[in-house]
């Protein structure tokens, strides 16, 4: 049924489309009407044809196409009538009004229908992509991580393991397997296994649930999350949290859980629910000697070796190893799958002297697994002698909380202050992240399929860590006194800071609570003082965030970092005074409200770069405060649903070189004095799926080189004088499916200068302007739906 419907569509766009095009040319009357309806269908059809792509992968349902074809098929019948209307002036004006109303009707279908399914199957299929998913690499719609391309030795462990999981309880009650080994043994790829398994697939369907349980969790956002792919839940307490967990499981027949990465037993009894179908499936470092375990093997000595030498050669590797040595490194490794990438990843491509040395440091290790793992991975950061920044670099992904992505924007905004790193293209920093990839040390996802439009190289990339190569990283910088460490970390449960010096000497500093907390939590700590404290990082998950008093006393401070992990808007309270914030360059702050300290970050005269990620804005920067933002160069706002038009109040930054607008979907407008950014170069409205044109003043930004504008689904039409931008360079007009027409100016480019990035529908549209350099974008409509969706 779902094909025929979809053939019928495809008929159905062509056939209306054939038949207003005779009817134009024929008649003397309704040409602005049947134009301004042929222009809705173009709109229309590229749209929809990914929806139903997706709606047809996914198993949705097929209500939409049916209203469409009754839409269409009321258009054909009225479009046939107005071919035979003479000259009878009351039939004129009756099929006029017609041709208006179902011009509007397929307009609401266009903004208003179309838009809300997209925003439901986004809610309903791929579980709120902008906080696990924002590069979407990482995750299933389902939040089941994705499977390794590679991974080595663990099938026949699956087929021990998926019989545990699929039996059924005997007493009536939830059936909990638990999978138990040592840190880095591959709990986490065994689990992921099952779960993309055919026959877990075909048991559960999309009944499988997964959450990541970190040390500090807030169990009213995990199961805020594990729900709301069904509907949004607030809680009022964790035992409502988990009370509605149980409501939902009553409602379903078999559902499989996924509790990854669980230290204590208490959490998983509080899932426990007494239903037949429900079967719980836990990875720990701990035996839960209670529930039904398996404990899994280390990999046998040919798995092992398959493994090292996968991390260790490449294809082309011209470096010629003895076999005795790459098996005495194996057996330093214990089989331990972490192990083997770490060490083997970090001895790719080097000299048979550092293999060598390698063997010998790891052979003198301890004897039991548990600690010689940890030995084993420390040792081969002796390697890192010649880089050192490397190894700096790799510490400092300890700054942020476990089973969390790092945007690798974030880490350049440290890294540029602390390292030197180019902070204008990002290839210094995206140099090291490859090189700690590559080293098995952080996994750098991999980014989307189009991002043609790119102003430097860490946009929409991100990294991710696994847990004990953060501890690791917590460890290598704790090794100095805390008096002396460069990098101060502190993890905490939200009672009570740590006692710390009177004296903090380190340059980076990093407080991370899983709790909520008041001012009460940092008032005992005024007396610290932290006058080298470059990078400041803070993680919480509160409603309500005091900042620490002694912040007041970071003399030095030059990047702060904000996050908000917990799911609602977070206050901020206690932010320091102008005075004390007077060298602080940028600003990110991630999930926050700004009511409280809006009129603070106008008034930071040094600040460079500001970021607000998924930030409430509000009405705050429209205020009569003063701005003195005077040496501003780049703004970032991302996924903030509640900006509607960029602030006049910023129109007047002469110094800004780069503005970014992303994912804000209700964004309607951009200010009419946006042409006062003379100095801007860089602008991406990328994904604002409201936006219907760009204000004329546009023209007046001489240095502008490249515009964004993917996924601007309502974007109809371009400034009349775009032509007049005699330094851009690139336009992405990917997905801007309302562009009907475009203005003659743009035969005022250079030739051969400006390209242009679009679809193959709107390829003709702009390849019709010779002095442009046109590419069609394949299109890909999962990776477009995750765009729309932010």
């Amino acid at each position: 049924m779902a094909e025929l419907l979809g053939a019928a569509l495809g008929e159905a766009f062509s056939e209306l489309s054939d038949v207003i095009k005779p009817v134009i040319t024929k008649t003397l009357f309704f040409k602005s009407e049947l134009k301004e309806m042929q222009a809705n269908i173009q709109r229309i059809r590229p749209i929809f044809e990914d929806m139903e792509k997706l709606n047809k992968e996914l198993d949705r349902r097929k209500v939409e196409t049916e209203r469409i074809m009754i839409l269409f098929k009321k258009a054909d019948e009225l479009v046939r009538k107005c071919e035979n209307v003479k000259w009878d002036f009351r039939k004129r004006y009756h099929h006029a009004s017609k041709l208006d109303e179902m011009n509007k009707s397929l307009l609401k279908y266009v903004n208003y229908d179309l838009q809300f399914q997209i925003a439901r199957n986004g809610a309903e299929t791929l579980v709120e992509l902008r906080r696990l998913t924002k590069g979407y690499e990482k995750e299933s719609p389902s939040g089941v991580p994705l499977e390794k391309c590679v991974a080595i030795g663990f099938d026949d462990q699956l087929r021990k393991l998926k019989p545990m999981v699929l039996q059924d309880s005997s007493d009536g009650d939830c059936s909990v397997v638990v999978v138990s080994a040592a840190g880095g043994c591959g709990k986490t790829t065994l689990v992921t296994m099952l779960c993309h398994d055919p026959d877990i697939k075909e048991k559960f369907g999309e009944n499988i649930y997964h959450a990541v349980i970190p040390e500090k969790y807030n169990i009213k956002v995990i199961i805020q999350k594990l729900l709301r792919r069904n509907q949004p839940h607030d809680f009022d307490s964790d035992e409502d949290a988990f009370l509605q967990w149980g409501r939902f499981l009553a409602n379903e027949s078999e559902i499989l859980l996924v509790l990854d990465d669980v230290r204590s037993e208490s959490i998983i009894e509080k899932f426990m629910f007494k239903s037949p179908g429900y079967r719980i499936l836990v990875t720990s470092r701990e035996g839960f000697r209670r529930f039904n375990r398996y404990e899994l093997q280390l990999l046998n000595d040919q798995d092992a070796t398959s493994l090292f030498h996968s991390s260790a050669f490449s294809e082309h590797s011209k470096i010629s190893i003895p076999d005795d040595l790459v098996v005495k490194l194996v057996k330093c490794c214990k089989n331990h799958p972490l192990a083997l990438s770490v060490i083997g990843g970090s001895l790719k491509g080097k000299h048979l002297s550092s293999w060598i040395i390698m063997a010998e440091k790891l052979s003198k290790g301890s004897k039991l697994i548990h600690k010689s793992i940890q030995e084993c991975l420390e040792k081969s950061f002796y390697l890192f002698d010649e880089e050192p920044e490397i190894e700096h670099c790799y510490m400092d992904l300890g700054l942020f909380p476990e089973d969390q992505k790092i945007a690798t924007t974030t880490l350049m905004d440290m890294w540029a202050h602390l390292y030197n790193h180019d902070d204008d293209t990002g290839l210094t920093t995206m140099v090291s992240i490859d090189t700690l990839s590559s080293r098995n040390l952080a996994t750098w996802l991999p980014k989307r399929k189009h991002i043609p439009a790119i102003a430097h190289h860490c946009e929409e990339e991100f990294v991710t860590q696994h847990d004990m190569m953060r501890e690791l990283a917590i460890h290598l910088s704790e090794k100095e006194s805390i008096e002396q460490r460069e990098r101060l970390i502190i993890n905490t449960d939200g009672q009570d800071l740590p006692l710390l010096p009177q004296i903090v000497n380190a340059r980076v500093l990093s407080i991370t609570t899983g709790v909520t907390i008041d001012e009460r939590f940092y008032s005992t700590r005024n007396e610290v003082q932290a006058p080298k404290v470059k990078v400041f990082v803070l993680n919480f998950m509160s409603n309500v965030n005091p900042f620490p008093h002694f912040m007041h006393n970071m003399k030095s401070l030059e990047v702060l970092i904000i996050t908000n992990y917990g799911y609602h808007f977070s206050e901020i309270q206690n932010f320091p005074a102008l005075e004390h914030l007077s060298g602080l360059t940028k600003i990110r702050l991630d999930h926050v409200s700004i009511s409280s300290i809006s009129e603070t970050i106008l008034m930071l005269e040094n600040l460079r770069k500001l970021s607000l990620i998924m930030c409430k804005i509000g009405n705050n920067f429209n205020k009569d405060f003063p701005n003195k933002l005077t040496n501003l160069l780049e703004i970032d706002i991302e996924s903030c649903d509640d900006l509607v038009t960029f602030p006049a109040s910023l129109c007047n930054l002469k110094c800004l070189k780069k503005l970014s607008i992303t994912n804000c979907h209700r964004l309607t407008s951009l200010s009419v004095d946006f042409g006062n950014l003379s100095n801007l170069e860089v602008l991406r409205l990328a994904s604002c799926t409201e936006l219907p044109t760009l204000p004329e003043s546009i023209t007046n930004l001489k240095n502008l080189r490249i515009i964004d504008l993917s996924q601007c689904l309502n974007l109809c039409e371009l400034p009349a004088h775009i032509g007049e931008l005699d330094t851009l360079e690139t336009i992405d007009a990917t997905g801007c499916t309302g562009l009907a027409e475009l203005p003659e100016s743009i035969k005022d480019f250079d030739f051969d200068k400006v390209e242009v990035f679009c679809d193959e529908e709107a390829f003709t549209l702009w390849n019709d302007f010779k002095n442009l350099k046109v590419k069609m974008v394949e299109k890909d409509p999962l990776d477009t739906f995750l765009k729309i969706i932010g």
